[in-house]
């Protein structure tokens, strides 16, 4: 990946942050200060902050991630595996030139939406 996003947001339980995207999703951790972590998120980086007086957490509307539909279909396992709510359940569709596509949304512990996405075609447009 040539060009990785940054993603910073305060989270309530920096911790329990940590668990979910590291330990649950298998991400890897970076930098850690005690007050904030860098996790990397599928080859992106999120910088998580814990919650003080005066930042306080905001759930983010959404954000996420395009995989490879192995990969999709394995987080769908463990989401359901550990039981843990869809806000979108996991649904494939044929598009209109015969590629396969999918999504699913689920929460994470600070009540941010993260949806996962898969292309059999990538539709990604390069611009140059």
């Amino acid at each position: 990946m040539s060009n990785p996003f940054h993603l910073s947001f305060v989270v309530p339980e920096l911790r329990l942050s940590e668990e979910f995207y590291v330990n649950f999703l298998g991400c890897k951790k970076g930098r850690d200060t005690g007050k904030w972590i860098d996790i990397i998120f599928f080859g992106h980086q999120l910088t998580l902050h814990q919650e003080t007086e005066t930042m306080k957490a905001q759930s983010i509307d959404h954000f996420g991630v395009i995989l490879e539909k192995a990969e999709w279909l394995s987080i769908i396992q463990k989401v359901e595996v550990d039981t843990l709510p869809f806000v979108l359940p996991p649904n494939e569709k044929t598009n209109d030139d015969n590629s396969e596509s999918g999504k699913f949304i689920i929460n994470d512990p600070a009540g941010n939406l993260i949806e996962f996405k898969f292309y059999k075609k990538s539709p990604l447009i390069i611009v140059s």
